[in-house]
């Protein structure tokens, strides 16, 4: 896995700015946690970092794209979900207002790595469904029945109560 490090000594030598171009590999077991998401393919993180001295902050633009490998909602068959996303981000190599929306440096040393994967998650759609998706109605061992004889929620009378309907007959 390529990680996306800057120290802040190789940002000044590169005058505060430089270009970011790589393509990110995820090992599978990031995934094991998460239910809403398999994998990701084929992930490209280009942008620029530019080196604010006086504010010692490095703003970042990232855009960054690829495919989702994602569960289908009915059959769980894997689906493919392109994705691209545009952000800004704010890294303070002095401690931040816990208001600012600003990540905190530690040791000199920026990680995009974990905010590239905060942001694609951030974009898991809730649910997907595979273009040509339909819900089995039976398998080896089992069926789904479909009760012919439905009634309506109105017409359905609890047993326990059944005796309050002649209470309010005379009324």
């Amino acid at each position: 896995m390529i990680k996306l490090k800057y120290n802040l000594q190789w940002i000044v030598k590169h005058q505060g700015y430089f270009e970011i171009d790589e393509a990110i590999i995820f090992p599978q077991e990031m995934f094991e946690k998460f239910a809403q998401i398999n994998n990701l393919k084929d992930v490209t993180v280009q942008g620029t970092g530019n080196l604010d001295v006086k504010e010692k902050r490095l703003y970042v633009e990232l855009s960054i794209k690829g495919v989702m490998v994602l569960p289908c909602a009915l059959t769980l068959d894997e689906v493919d979900y392109p994705f691209d996303i545009q952000t800004q981000e704010v890294f303070s190599f002095e401690k931040p207002d816990p208001l600012e929306e600003v990540h905190e440096v530690k040791k000199n040393m920026v990680d995009l790595t974990p905010i590239v994967f905060e942001n694609i998650m951030i974009e898991v759609p809730m649910r997907v469904v595979k273009e040509d998706a339909s819900i089995q109605v039976e398998g080896k061992g089992w069926k789904i029945f479909k009760d012919e004889s439905e009634t309506k929620d109105d017409d359905y009378i609890d047993p326990r109560l059944a005796k309050l309907k002649d209470y309010f007959k005379d009324k």
